[in-house]
């Protein structure tokens, strides 16, 4: 039997190879496949539920980071790290929680889980995450969607305060265009 983090490993290596043909970095980074943009980055997640010592679950996350934002956001706050900085997104949203059904799993339990909970986290992805992605990478789009203030802009940047701080900064980065 494969140890967990063997599972988690064999995991990231199939859905990193399959999402790939879409421009994705196939090496994980803190379990992301990033897609540069001229902007930034875009990335897809996978985050890990463990059930020791039989089975985790895996959820799938999206988000978008617009380095001038975010460099704007952060440049005066002296409690965010180095690598926090480079990490953090400006929008992100889990699969299920974008879809309108609350969060969606996968379980793996073994090795012949693998092929094809990779497979399925990437027709989701392909389905809802890319389109997601390339919707989003347009900065008039997000900050439309984030000044609106709705249920979907409180899902995409759920903390008031830093959604209204990327509101700010992204009509400031639009008007020097």
């Amino acid at each position: 039997m494969s140890s967990l983090a063997e599972l988690q490993k064999q995991l990231l290596g199939e859905v990193g190879l399959l999402l790939h043909r879409h421009g994705f970095n196939p090496k994980p980074v803190q379990q992301s496949f990033r897609l540069a943009k001229p902007f930034g980055w875009a990335s897809i997640h996978l985050a890990f539920i463990r059930h020791p010592p039989t089975d985790f679950d895996v959820v799938v996350n999206a988000a978008i980071r617009i380095d001038a934002v975010e460099n704007r956001i952060q440049s005066n706050d002296s409690l965010v790290s180095a690598r926090d900085r480079k990490h953090s997104a400006t929008i992100g949203c889990e699969l299920g929680n974008l879809k309108g059904i609350g969060q969606q799993r996968w379980t793996v339990a073994s090795k012949d889980d693998v092929p094809s909970v990779a497979s399925s986290i990437v027709a989701e992805c392909e389905a809802t995450l890319l389109p997601f992605i390339e919707k989003y990478s347009d900065l008039d789009t997000v900050l439309a969607v984030l000044e609106a203030d709705t249920k979907f802009a409180r899902l995409l940047s759920p903390i008031e305060g830093k959604r209204n701080k990327t509101v700010s900064a992204l009509a400031a980065l639009l008007m020097k265009s």
